[in-house]
């Protein structure tokens, strides 16, 4: 299941990425409640946020861009992204605004990658492997017996032609 990220940290120097080729600029994707974070590359960035997308939009380049404001006053650095598509139409993002479109395209691989296993009823009950004992099988016959067949019909216990007629012959 996919993190909710919480940061991400610019490698400026680069390093090597998860295939171990030299890259030269990397990220370091931390998410919560996890210790170790994932490092991508810049392809591995822009596929992320390509699936995140929606529409689904093809993706040219994706920046981090920064403002330094002036000593008197602050001596912060403000970052935002910067997602350039295809078309060259593009979208400026706050941190927490990219890092929910990387964690919808996190959500999104994690689904290609583990398809859900889809069942025409999401009834536990229906598709077990659990057998029916032969003691359940007894008292299921000996409730059938003492039923007549309206009443079996009205709890929804329904009896098989036989045993309907052995009801009636009782």
């Amino acid at each position: 299941m996919s993190k909710k990220i919480i940061k991400i940290e610019q490698i400026e120097e680069g390093g090597k990425n998860e295939k171990g080729v030299v890259v030269d600029k990397l990220w370091k994707l931390y998410f919560e409640n996890h210790e170790v974070p994932r490092i991508v590359d810049k392809t591995q960035l822009q596929e992320l946020a390509q699936k995140g997308t929606s529409p689904p939009k093809s993706i040219f380049s994706v920046t981090r861009w920064g403002s330094t404001f002036s000593p008197t006053l602050t001596d912060k650095t403000f970052y935002w992204w910067i997602v350039i598509y295809d078309d060259r139409s593009h979208t400026v993002l706050l941190p927490n605004e990219f890092y929910d479109l990387l964690y919808e395209g996190h959500r999104k691989e994690e689904e290609e990658l583990h398809p859900k296993k889809e069942t025409p009823i999401d009834n536990p009950f229906l598709f077990t492997d659990r057998i029916t004992t032969p003691e359940e099988k007894e008292e299921l016959k000996t409730l059938r017996k003492e039923l007549d067949a309206d009443e079996a019909f009205r709890i929804g216990l329904h009896l098989h032609d036989d045993e309907i007629e052995e009801a009636k012959n009782e």
